[in-house]
């Protein structure tokens, strides 16, 4: 039962920890990405957390705990990745996605 609980609430952060990743306007600047308009990050943040909360409410802390570490990771891969516009638009040209030409070693 844990183990559900717990890819439950991971499903539920999933949503909002993409929101906040495609929506950061300092991401978007980095990749060159136009800005986007009115950003709703305090709603992306209570969807984030929430799933957290209502485990610790029903009393599943091992499941929290899973879902805290599930939660970390899943936002580390969300945010290593390069924007799929970004990635579809150096393709294009030739490139390598997701790396900076001003970080090229071989360049030095």
């Amino acid at each position: 039962m844990t183990a559900i609980l717990t890819l439950v609430a991971v499903a539920a952060t999933l949503p909002g920890l993409s929101y906040l990743t495609a929506s950061d306007p300092k991401r978007r600047r980095a990749f060159g990405l136009q800005p986007r308009g009115r950003r709703f990050a305090g709603l992306a943040w209570v969807l984030v957390f929430l799933p957290g909360a209502a485990l610790l409410a029903a009393g599943e802390g091992a499941a929290f705990v899973m879902w805290l570490g599930a939660a970390t990771v899943l936002g580390w891969l969300i945010a290593a990745r390069a924007p799929v516009s970004r990635v579809a638009e150096v393709r294009k040209r030739g490139g390598t996605a997701g790396k900076r030409p001003d970080m090229n070693i071989n360049s030095v």
